[in-house]
């Protein structure tokens, strides 16, 4: 015979099954909510926590907004430069969710060998023929950001750079027709933001639920409106230039939307989402290089000095060369003190991301499993052993390593090298880094011979920390005045 179970028991069995039912539940809750914890401190104090890691080890976990990462130290750059086990394109994929809806324009697959070959020989080679048009762009754009007037007054490098930036690669990537059309600029300077802004707000969602989220999130869906945007503004240019070759088939346009095609040669694209990649990964981070430049000449306490040095090289330089390509090569104090500011502050404390394809292991025979993200530190630029004083901003620093070297490429700011990592390492390092150049350069001649300019009074820059990301200080303000150059640029 069954004896009556009690109401203390049947609560306790009761108890006891939800226990099981939940548990799985509220182990993932548990998980998750440690995870969220730990992004939030990634995103608050990420530079710091590299820091620290590489305090204790040369290869330390980390959890990023997007997820776990390993970071390794500076000394393991050369070793993973190159290594077929280690793919970039699946790590920029994974960090902006190519596969989700919405940001598949960063999904390019073999067109991303097209923007590539593209970049490298293409734009590369035509930098020579691209500088007048470059700095006809250049006058056009700063003087109504800046003005004439020779009174000082204020200015914000943070938009006026950006904007100029914009406009200068357009004439490049895109032409005539639309690098003046202020609609196109917006939008490609407003979708490099906004892309990260919906990205960062999906890595707060766990992976399985991201292309869910992503259908309803504002910031995802507003990325489709730029594509849409960008295809309306395209289409008419590209239809005029089919009709153009069809009467012509020799007419030509030195720009990205004529080179993705011969570079192409059959293999598919799409002519809009290449734009908007080439926008997303350059306009941003060259201005950036120009702000930062600016701001740490004019913090240098020998300013006047240095300002009247740049300008006699502008100046000598100018009347041998004019507007061509060896101009450029002898702005070797301009060269100097950029590559000093990209040391000073990078882009970010981390970079070469990388995804293992299968198991490496390491020098010190650490062992990186299949699927780990990778990334480097770029701690060496303020190792001291490397680079005496490094906390300093010394603008002559480079020039004086180029004077005393055999190597005439060494120290200058496209030159690659473990201790400097800022346009990365080997043959993925950034193959726009010689144009980018290029634009900084002509900007920084036209500014430095047509202004006088300073600190606004008060105005101590500081770089915005964002996770392991360092920007130039958007707050910042410069005061300017025009001043009559010494020749016509």
């Amino acid at each position: 015979m069954l004896e009556p179970v009690s109401t203390a028991q049947s609560l306790w069995s009761f108890g006891l099954w939800i226990l099981v039912i939940l548990s799985p539940v509220l182990f993932f809750a548990s998980r998750e909510l440690g995870i969220l914890n730990a992004k939030k401190r990634f995103a608050k104090n990420g530079f710091e926590e590299v820091l620290a890691g590489l305090r204790k080890s040369d290869v330390f976990g980390l959890m990023t907004i997007n997820g776990p990462k390993i970071v390794l130290a500076p000394k393991f750059a050369q070793e993973i430069r190159s290594n077929p086990a280690l793919s970039v394109s699946a790590f920029s994929s994974s960090e902006l969710h190519a596969h989700i809806r919405g940001f598949d324009v960063f999904r390019q697959g073999e067109a991303d060998d097209i923007l590539q070959d593209t970049v490298r020989s293409k734009i590369t080679q035509s930098i020579g023929d691209l500088i007048q048009p470059l700095s006809e762009e250049c006058s056009l754009t700063l003087k109504p950001k800046w003005t004439d007037s020779p009174e000082w007054h204020e200015v914000c490098p943070h938009t006026t750079i950006l904007d100029i930036i914009a406009r200068l690669s357009s004439r490049a990537f895109i032409g005539d027709e639309l690098c003046r059309n202020p609609k196109w600029l917006r939008l490609t300077v407003d979708f490099t933001v906004d892309s990260f802004r919906a990205a960062e707000a999906l890595n707060w969602w766990p992976y399985a639920l991201r292309p869910l989220v992503a259908r309803f999130l504002p910031s995802c869906l507003k990325l489709h409106k730029y594509i849409q945007d960008a295809d309306n503004m395209m289409k008419p240019v590209l239809e005029s230039r089919r009709q153009a070759q069809a009467k012509d088939p020799q007419k030509s346009y030195p720009d990205t939307i004529q080179w993705f095609e011969e570079t192409a040669q059959g293999r598919p694209y799409d002519p809009v989402r290449l734009q908007l990649t080439l926008a997303f990964a350059s306009i941003h981070t060259t201005a950036d290089l120009v702000i930062q430049t600016i701001l740490d000449l004019c913090s240098a306490k020998n300013w006047d000095e240095l300002c009247r040095s740049l300008r006699e090289e502008i100046i000598s330089s100018f009347r041998e060369e004019g507007w061509r390509k060896p101009l450029l090569a002898k702005l070797k104090i301009m060269d100097s003190a950029l590559k000093e500011s990209q040391r000073l502050k990078p882009v970010s404390i981390v970079g070469m991301g990388r995804i293992a394809k299968e198991a490496v292991k390491l020098s010190n025979n650490t062992i990186i499993p299949k699927g780990t993200r990778l990334l480097v530190s770029n701690t060496a630029m303020w190792d001291p052993e490397i680079y005496p004083d490094p906390r300093t901003y010394d603008p002559y620093r480079f020039l004086r390593l180029r004077e005393a070297s055999e190597n005439e490429s060494a120290g200058q700011l496209v030159s690659l090298s473990p201790t400097h990592l800022s346009f990365g390492l080997g043959k993925h390092a950034c193959p726009g880094r010689f144009f980018a150049a290029a634009e900084v350069k002509i900007i920084l001649c036209h500014i430095l011979l047509k202004y006088d300019i300073k600190l606004a009074d008060g105005c101590k820059p500081k770089p915005l920390r964002a996770g392991t990301n360092l920007v130039a200080d958007p707050t910042a303000k410069l005061l300017v005045r025009r001043r009559q150059e010494e020749v016509a640029l």
